[in-house]
């Protein structure tokens, strides 16, 4: 009787383990579809259904709250996604925004991963909410977050009535890269029902298993003698405008026109090409204040860099710490924008080998002369999760001087660990060669455990003095780094609580020869997320800085040389993004090397309508020191009107007492048609309202762009 009950547990476990990997046949079907989010065509009838998903957050293996049902098919074109999300409660379904590439932490919405080349490793993501907006983006070798900068051309539209909401995706196959002979493609679909803080999927919906794990997902079959086109696209743009550069100068008209082109070489590898590229609607980016010593890492937001940027990612490779390619060197000096003559970018996949090919030339530009940057970056996939690549870079942004680096790398990954735990192991080096300084070497590894209740790793790595990668970015240099970070999160799933996340985290740095010049010790007695999804966290953060140098903090403020072993604390309250007001507190206080300083951070962000979006953001500085007091404030103000998901107009006014001005960025958007955009771009800069509120430089600038599809 025993062995019976035994052997039942292990089918049903086995049953269990199979069934995180469904498969699923999808028909080809004839008909015109209306993308009106409605879901009233025939076809909807004669396609492929999913009955229901499974939940996976708060409770995991367990059956959803509200019923889902998704529809699929396809014909030669395109490949169609109905669902119906039926909901109990249809008035409290949670739906704020109708943007591109909508925060989609904050609102309902289903999701859908597709790996068109059953790589288990890479895939396209599409997602939309009850408004219709969408959200799209990449996953490169089961990382745990999507890469949002990839705009493909596909369509959407959503509908509610009283029993729920509705939404239709179309994506034409000429906007994916796939293979031709490949019948099973990897497919996962995941519906967020935000007002109860649930995630139900149809493949693995495990705790362990985020949804961008691609090698969890499960799988669609037969599609087959499906049409990619020439794999073509053109996309000429047209710009005028007007700008000041200072009070004074006069105003110069500006006009300007380029062209990007895009041609699939094979349907998985992508050849861009660009001629006199213009990044007049990429936003501005955010001030900040910088009481350290060592610079501050800027993301990349310029479409041209962002796409395709996942093929130069390198294992190991943080901002926090290095980055071998950091793309905002090429068009950009000290903030300053440099014009960019053309360039070519291939990338993609050609069998098992991931490859990327960048070539930049620049304009000259006042007293910078044009240069020429190139980068290349491939990897082969080996095993189930893992790679082994390397990366070359060349040029020199900042000087005459010749720069180049060369580096490898090696990234075991699997999620079978201990069965069904993730675990990666990765190693690297980087060896930098530069006509000034010479040549010196950056190496490291780390081991990771990245799991829900427990998350671990340990990592190590070593920088010399003189590693200088011209095209990336390094923090610091001339040291060596141990960091160990250990994390216990149990799930309580109680009435109030959701989960608790215990951490410990150090980090040892010394210089070359073995003296230790920084240790951290961050410490989470008390971090608590709520059902509701409130977050409420208390840190302790023990600090030891050597400073064989003064340190300028402030204007005329220096700190010396010497010591310093300072107490810190944090306490940050993070209210739910469900809600229709956000506010978001963080404190940290204690010592600052000779005084005592007091960085406050507050947040209050308003959305009383999927129309309006209103956000405050106050980060204040109040730093006492013998050597003199200062404090330094950022003020960000976010106004943004939407008028429907294809039509938007955003604002972004920024303060800070370092620079003593104002600045506006107004970006008005209208999608004509996908692929197809018109913008309005206002930037100005204010001095100190003593001054008169003088006009630092002002910017206006309407640019066109169309895409023609072959």
């Amino acid at each position: 009787m025993r062995l019976r009950g035994l052997g039942f547990l292990l089918s049903f476990s086995l049953f269990l383990l199979g069934a995180s990997h469904p498969r699923l046949k999808i028909p080809r079907l004839q008909g015109k579809i209306k993308i009106d989010g409605r879901l009233t065509e025939p076809a909807w009838e004669k396609a492929t259904v999913i009955s229901h998903l499974t939940q996976q957050e708060p409770v995991e293996n367990s059956p959803a709250t509200e019923k889902t049902k998704v529809y699929i098919f396809y014909d030669k074109d395109f490949l169609y996604i109905g669902v119906k999300c039926l909901d109990s409660q249809p008035d409290r379904i949670t739906a704020f925004w109708m943007k591109r590439d909508f925060p989609i932490r904050d609102d309902d919405y289903v999701e859908v991963l597709i790996d068109p080349f059953n790589d288990r490793r890479n895939a396209y993501v599409f997602a939309v909410n009850p408004n219709g907006a969408k959200f799209d983006g990449l996953v490169i070798n089961n990382s745990e977050r999507v890469y949002p900068a990839w705009d493909g051309i596909w369509y959407a539209a959503a509908s509610r009535d009283g029993k729920g909401w509705y939404a239709e995706m179309v994506i034409p196959f000429k906007t994916l890269s796939f293979n031709p002979k490949t019948r099973v493609w990897g497919f996962n679909i995941m519906r967020k029902i935000k007002r109860k803080m649930e995630e139900d999927r149809w493949a693995s919906p495990f705790h362990q298993v985020y949804f961008t794990k691609v090698a969890e997902a499960g799988y669609i079959e037969g599609i087959e003698n499906i049409v990619q086109g020439k794999g073509l696209d053109v996309r000429p743009y047209g710009l005028v405008g007007e700008e000041v550069k200072e009070e004074g100068s006069g105003e110069r008209l500006i006009y300007n026109g380029g062209l990007d082109v895009f041609y699939n070489i094979t349907p998985a590898l992508k050849a861009s090409l660009t001629y006199n590229t213009d990044f007049a609607e990429t936003e501005v980016d955010e001030r900040r204040i910088n009481l350290t010593r060592f610079p501050l890492f800027y993301p990349e937001k310029r479409r041209f860099f962002l796409e395709g940027s996942d093929i130069f990612s390198f294992s190991g490779a943080h901002p926090f710490s290095f980055i071998p390619f950091y793309s905002r060197r090429i068009g950009l000096v000290e903030g300053e924008q440099i014009p960019i003559l053309g360039g070519v970018k291939v990338t993609g996949r050609a069998g098992d080998y991931n490859i990327g090919i960048l070539d930049i030339a620049t304009k000259d530009y006042e007293d910078i002369k044009g240069r020429n940057f190139f980068v290349t970056r491939i990897s082969k996939n080996i095993w189930d999760e893992s790679l082994i690549g390397f990366i070359f870079t060349s040029g020199n942004p900042q000087g005459d001087a010749r720069n180049s680096l060369f580096g490898v790398d090696f990234k075991y990954g699997t999620s079978r660990f201990l069965r069904d735990k993730n675990l990666y192991v990765v190693g690297y080096y980087l060896r930098s060669f530069s006509s000034d300084l010479g040549e010196d070497s950056l190496f490291g590894a780390y081991i990771d455990y990245p799991n829900d209740t427990v998350d671990n790793y340990i990592s190590f790595i070593q920088v010399g003095e003189n590693f200088y990668p011209a095209l990336g970015f390094v923090m610091r240099t001339g040291i060596r780094r141990l960091h160990v970070g250990l994390s216990y999160n149990p799930r309580v799933n109680g009435r109030f609580i959701r989960q608790f996340f215990f951490e410990l985290r150090g980090t040892v740095t010394t210089d070359l020869s073995g003296r230790v010049v920084e240790w951290r010790l961050f410490t989470a007695p008390f971090n608590v997320r709520t059902q509701s999804g409130e977050h409420l966290e208390f840190n302790y953060m023990p600090y030891f800085d050597y400073l064989d140098y003064p340190f300028e903090v402030y204007e005329g403020i220096v700190i010396p040389p010497g010591k310093y072993t300072m107490d810190k604390f944090r306490v940050e309250i993070n209210t739910s993004r469900k809600r229709a007001w956000v506010f978001d507190l963080s404190a940290r206080f204690g010592e600052y090397y000779t005084g005592h300083a007091l960085t406050l951070e507050t947040g209050l962000q308003l959305k009383p309508s999927r129309h309006l979006n209103l956000e405050i953001v106050r980060e204040g500085n109040y730093v006492r020191l013998p050597e003199g007091n200062f404090n330094a404030q950022v003020i960000q103000i976010k106004f943004d009107i939407y008028f429907s998901p294809k039509v938007y107009f955003q604002n972004y006014i920024q303060y800070d007492d370092i620079s003593k001005s104002w600045g506006i960025n107004s970006r008005f958007r209208w999608i004509i048609k996908e692929g197809n955009d018109l913008f309005l771009v206002f930037n100005q800069g204010w001095g100190n309202p003593l001054d008169r509120w003088s006009v630092l430089y002002r910017k206006a600038e309407v640019k066109l762009q169309y895409t023609f599809r072959f």
